[in-house]
């Protein structure tokens, strides 16, 4: 298998790594003509939260080389820490290369950085090697996004600063352990809740915007608002959809927020909570981060 490329958005790449890197330290890097996705790879392989980056290959690559056995497709486990300190070294350069080699029988995702010196012109190469461990498509094949209902509810989160600066008074009162309630409704209200023994406080937003559901689990924004309207009343648009989260996942969720460039949250009624991430400025599907956390019973 072989896998080579230069690299136009260096910051976009090591910012969807070090995202993830809050998250977990291992990760499935799926690197195909078409995309690039990194997931984390959680060490008790369960579904209660799930977090995952696809990125397409135009977005970050120039003229990728790649094949393999397997239809193009490369499975990689990496080291996320490691791929992020490698990729924000080089976002100051303009030039990077991706390969895929092996030294000592072991495989290696080498990022070859070009320096230039402006006094003399001479180039330089820097090499940064991060071990990997090639992963079977069998062994990936249960790795999938998870099913979920249709969202009740899907609504655009509030400023993300003030959203993390309320989640973190939240997370000292209630603690490690404790537990976050979020509604939203199709009316544009959003509320985080915090009901514990010792202490029970509501945070609300007004006025935010609502996202239509796409039929395939994606987002469409609606182009026409009034059409809209008409066909939902107002009870079913005040009504809201309601999931419980861990304290700890919700303050996770928040962080890796915090990297797009617009956020929406789907709220599928006590099942769970999916955050979709716009991580350009476009707002566009080029890049995105899906987060996935299943609600508590309570």
């Amino acid at each position: 298998m072989k896998f080579r490329s230069d690299i136009h958005n260096i910051s976009l790449l090591s910012k969807v790594a070090g995202t993830l890197s809050v998250v977990g330290k291992i990760g499935w890097l799926q690197l195909s003509p078409t995309h690039l996705q990194l997931r984390v790879l959680s060490a008790t392989d369960t579904t209660q939260s799930q977090i995952w980056a696809t990125i397409s290959s135009p977005a970050i690559f120039t003229s990728p080389k790649i094949s393999s056995a397997h239809d193009n497709i490369i499975n990689l486990e990496v080291p996320l820490d490691t791929l992020h300190r490698s990729l924000k070294s080089a976002v100051t350069y303009t030039s990077a290369c991706l390969k895929l080699t092996k030294k000592e029988g072991i495989p290696r995702l080498s990022l070859i950085i070009t320096t230039e010196t402006a006094a003399s012109m001479n180039h330089a190469k820097i090499v940064q090697d991060i071990p990997v461990r090639v992963l079977s498509p069998q062994s990936v094949a249960h790795l999938c996004k998870p099913l979920v209902p249709k969202p009740g509810c899907a609504v655009l989160l509030p400023a993300l600063s003030q959203l993390k600066g309320i989640t973190d008074r939240y997370v000292k009162m209630v603690g490690a352990n404790g537990r976050i309630v979020v509604e939203g409704n199709n009316n544009g209200v959003l509320r985080m809740k915090l009901d514990a023994e010792a202490v029970k406080v509501e945070s609300e937003w007004r006025g935010l915007m609502n996202p239509v559901v796409g039929e395939d689990g994606g987002m469409e924004w609606d182009d026409n608002e009034e059409e809209e309207e008409e066909e939902q009343s107002t009870q079913e648009k005040e009504g809201f959809s309601r999931v419980m989260v861990d304290s700890r996942d919700w303050a996770k969720v928040v962080r890796v927020s915090a990297a797009g460039k617009r956020v929406i949250a789907w709220l599928c009624n006590n099942h769970s909570l999916v955050v979709y991430v716009f991580l350009d400025e476009e707002g566009d599907n080029q890049a995105t981060i899906n987060y996935y956390v299943s609600s508590m019973v309570g």
